[in-house]
């Protein structure tokens, strides 16, 4: 049912520091924390027997960040308080009054390091009422409503534009005081679920974090435009109200980096030797732990090789250097490995905030496989060395995409450290080794096995995509490595030496190539570091293998290469060569004059683009194999099917009105025209070898 006042008159916002403000039920005030320690007051009268959920929130460009909340009876008794049971750090409760007067409702700040506690609030109070159970319409911002028994479910009808991103978030006045399975009256385990026109289930979260925040939160892109519904509830038994807040989000404003840059970090302080910035390591010995709580076990010659295995990924995208040194003045990094069971690893960045304590870290061999056989786990590829990568990560000024560490955004769409890929599955290993969920989640074989054969290979083995453009945006350098013609080789084998990587090259023809039977998709599409589905990077992998490549930003592979299975080669804006090998293969050549070669089987062979000059050359199609050519219909404005007759001509030139498709076959030159017979000028779209047979059911349009 709902039972929500939507669209209350608010009462005229009241802006002080001093007195005490007044607030109607169903209106909202707001107010300013202008130092550390203030507190304003704000005064309500309720009803005896009615609910009431009053919410605390920050507001503007200088909003209180973490608010807390206190009511006090009108005899001056504190009867509740709250911290982050409303959005994020934001408070909410739901009271019954328990006389009728005049009742305190008091504004502050939770103390945060580093935080003033100042900052511009907004207090609403909103009554429950008998509600209704027809969907209620709600509009971005803030709702407010109750779940009135313990089986009611509240829905709402809101519209949603094809192409936005929408973020939405509901609390019921849970947060990390509140026992999940043992909830005070008044509080809520919310479920949030967003349904299509049709009432298909698109979007659904529980938790943001069980059972730290058991308030629900998700990220939405809404494919297609229309009247979308919001539904909530919670666990059977649970009453009480919530704020749902929805919100619409320009994602081409956005820039994912800003989600992993330590924003309150220094660079790593590396001193000049010889003429290279040098940064030193200092591996701690047994019960040495910098200050640190917990042992220090020291270090095996084999652990602090594969440190510095991971410190040559850095090497190649700063140009910079790491040696070890055994003076601890001297270090840039102090490590330590130490036993523990409430961490896995950390390191403190260069941010003034950690004091003597910056370029720190500690690794649990308890945790990751560290110390599991004979520690392959730490191989390049394996989850220990992901680890090293990570916590380096912080040392160099990155942050995790799912919080504000260091001032950083959040990544959009994540709700979460663990699950929560975010808008296009950009939080994953694969596109920043900064993400907590690791690897490629989204690999179509299933995330990377984390067992005892998976331990040392399918994860990251290099720096991802955002985390090489962001190192690159923060210290100013574009390396230059892998200047000269390399073959990327994909693993046909699930085993060590098989990881994900992304290819920082600078110079050569290049290629990625795929080995063994299995089927590949290699796509030369290199990363655009924004809010896509190509931001972080496109990854080319073997089916079932747990590892694979994506390309950095400004780095250009010219050529792919299948081999025997059914291939999907995707070119990229550049002239490539595009080989598929033995198996059924599409093919497709992306801008530029490509060279396309299916190499035996039925293959596919895609043209996509109208622009002049811009044209492939199909260098082996055969009828006899069974080749074809798809149009894609959007572009060549077509319909989807088989190409009829009418549409295809052999010969120089449009005969008809209706002609689009024209092959001249001596000189083995393939055309569309958009007007057949009229005034519009043919475009080539592909060449053939000369004498090349073609006919119309060679061509597919999608």
């Amino acid at each position: 049912m709902i039972h929500a006042s939507l669209g209350a008159v608010e009462a005229p916002p009241g802006v002080s520091d001093e007195g005490t403000l007044t607030v109607n039920v169903g209106g909202a005030v707001s107010g300013v924390i202008d130092f550390t320690g203030d507190t304003d007051d704000v005064s309500v009268s309720l009803v005896a027997g009615e609910t009431y959920v009053i919410s605390l929130r920050g507001l503007g460009g200088n909003a209180l960040t973490d608010s807390f909340l206190e009511v006090l009876a009108p005899n001056g008794t504190v009867i509740n308080h709250d911290d982050d049971g409303g959005n994020g750090t934001f408070s909410l409760m739901t009271i019954t009054a328990a006389t009728t007067g005049t009742y305190t409702i008091r504004a502050s700040s939770f103390s945060n390091p580093n935080d003033p506690g100042t900052g511009t609030w907004k207090v609403n109070v909103e009554q429950q009422d008998a509600g209704s159970d027809l969907p209620a319409p709600a509009q971005l911002g803030y709702t407010f409503g109750f779940l009135q028994t313990g089986s009611d479910t509240d829905s709402y009808t809101i519209t949603f534009e094809e192409g936005k991103f929408y973020t939405i978030q509901l609390a019921g006045g849970a947060d990390y005081e509140s026992d999940w399975a043992d909830l005070p009256e008044g509080e809520l385990d919310t479920i949030l679920r967003v349904y299509d026109a049709q009432g298909n289930l698109v979007a659904l979260n529980d938790d943001i974090n069980f059972p730290g925040d058991i308030s629900s939160a998700l990220g939405f892109l809404a494919e297609e435009g229309g009247t979308y519904t919001i539904e909530i509830d919670a666990y059977p038994g649970q009453t009480g109200g919530y704020a749902l807040n929805v919100e619409e989000v320009d994602i081409g404003t956005l820039n994912p980096l800003d989600s992993i840059d330590w924003r309150s970090a220094n660079d790593v302080p590396f001193v000049d030797v010889g003429g290279v910035p040098t940064a030193y390591v200092y591996f701690g010995a047994p019960g040495e732990t910098f200050g640190e709580p917990g042992p220090s076990l020291g270090w095996n010659a084999y652990e602090m090789q594969q440190v510095m295995k991971a410190l040559e990924e850095y090497e190649k995208i700063l140009g910079v250097n790491y040696e070890i040194t055994t003076d601890v003045n001297q270090a840039t990094f102090r490590l330590f490995t130490t036993e523990s069971q409430q961490f896995g690893a950390y390191m403190y960045p260069q941010d003034p905030q950690f004091g003597s304590q910056q370029g720190i870290a500690a690794f649990n061999v308890l945790s990751g496989g560290w110390n599991f056989d004979q520690q392959q786990s730490l191989e390049q590829g394996g989850f220990a060395f992901a680890v090293i990568l990570h916590e380096f990560g912080h040392g160099h000024g990155l942050a995790h995409p799912h919080d504000n560490g260091g001032g950083s955004d959040i990544m959009l769409g994540v709700t979460g450290p663990f699950d929560s890929l975010g808008v296009f599955d950009l939080n994953q290993g694969v596109y920043t080794v900064m993400s907590y969920n690791d690897a490629w989640q989204k690999n179509p074989a299933g995330p990377s096995p984390f067992t005892a054969d998976g331990i040392d290979n399918g994860w990251s083995g290099t720096l991802s995509a955002f985390d090489i453009a962001m190192l690159q945006e923060r210290y100013g350098v574009l390396n230059p490595t892998e200047t000269g013609d390399t073959v990327y080789k994909l693993n046909n084998v699930n085993e060590r030496g098989t990881y994900y990587e992304c290819i920082w090259d600078t110079g050569g023809i290049d290629s990625i190539v795929a080995s063994g039977s299995r089927d590949a998709r290699i796509d030369l599409t290199a990363a655009t570091i924004d809010y896509s589905a190509t931001g972080g990077g496109v990854v080319s992998f073997l089916d079932g293998i747990w590892g694979g490549f994506t390309i950095a930003r400004g780095v250009v592979i010219e050529n792919a290469r299948g081999r025997g299975g059914n291939d999907v080669l995707i070119g990229n804006e550049v002239a490539n060569v595009l080989s598929g090998g033995e198996g059924n293969d599409t093919i497709m050549g992306q801008a530029g004059v490509d060279q396309l070669r299916g190499q035996g089987g039925a293959d596919q062979f895609r043209l996509n683009s109208l622009d002049s000059g811009d044209w492939d050359f199909l260098a082996d199609f055969s009828q006899a194999e069974g080749d074809e050519i798809t149009l894609d219909g959007d572009v060549y404005g077509l319909d989807p099917g088989n190409l009829g007759p009418g549409r295809f001509v052999l010969g120089t030139s449009a005969l008809e009105a209706d002609d689009r498709v024209i092959y001249d076959a001596i000189k083995g030159k393939l055309y569309f025209d958009v007007d057949g017979s009229g005034s519009a000028t043919k475009v080539l779209i592909a060449k053939f070898a000369p004498g090349t047979d073609l006919a119309n059911t060679d061509f597919l349009v999608i």
